[in-house]
């Protein structure tokens, strides 16, 4: 049965139908043992250089459950981490900093490695707090850009500048940046202030 389930799934993965795709990555994140997630993490590395960035996304999140799932399988999905943070469409960089933020929490000693991607993390919170930013008005909630993806750079913020001293500095400014220009008053502007404080402490 479990063969016939991860041949069904993989049918699925290679299907030229992005729905299809997405069903399918979402059911392997969901229900997968550790057998099929072995089986398919080839698939799933493939998807996340996908062209198209609904896949990417749901491949990038279908990565981070598997990767808490199967010890050693962050291997395969640790050269495509890059990628997705450098990523035009939000919602893609969002499931990035989840990745990252699930094999840096699940393997702290690949942090080291990854602190090169603080300055494109700190680049994006600097365009997103701007006022002149492009895309303000698509990713507005309460009249922030997009809350959700400024919390999700935060975190893997912290977690890159733990124990580093260069990382920190690196970070110092855009955190100051985002603490004096956050509205406090809403929802959003405190979730991303109290990701702010944690950062900095």
């Amino acid at each position: 049965v479990l063969m016939l389930v991860t041949n069904s799934i993989k049918n699925d993965l290679l299907n030229a139908n992005q729905y299809v795709n997405g069903l399918a990555l979402c059911g392997l994140g969901n229900i997968a043992n550790q057998e099929m997630c072995q089986a398919l993490a080839g698939e799933v590395e493939k998807l996340l250089i996908s062209t198209n960035p609904y896949i990417k996304k749901k491949a990038a999140l279908c990565a981070m459950r598997m990767v808490v799932k199967v010890d050693e399988l962050e291997d395969k999905f640790n050269g495509r981490v890059g990628g997705l943070l450098e990523d035009r469409n939000h919602s893609v960089v969002l499931c990035g900093c989840s990745l990252l933020t699930s094999i840096l929490m699940t393997y702290p000693e690949y942090v080291p490695d990854f602190r090169r991607y603080i300055s494109t993390l700190t680049r994006m919170l600097k365009s997103l707090i701007s006022p002149g930013y492009s895309s303000a008005a698509e990713y507005d909630v309460s009249g922030i850009t997009d809350p959700f993806l400024q919390v999700g750079i935060l975190k893997l913020l912290r977690l890159l500048g733990t124990g580093s001293v260069d990382g920190s500095d690196d970070m110092n400014d855009i955190l100051a940046q985002v603490a004096t220009n956050t509205e406090g008053t809403k929802n959003a502007g405190n979730a991303i202030l109290y990701e702010c404080v944690q950062t900095i402490m």
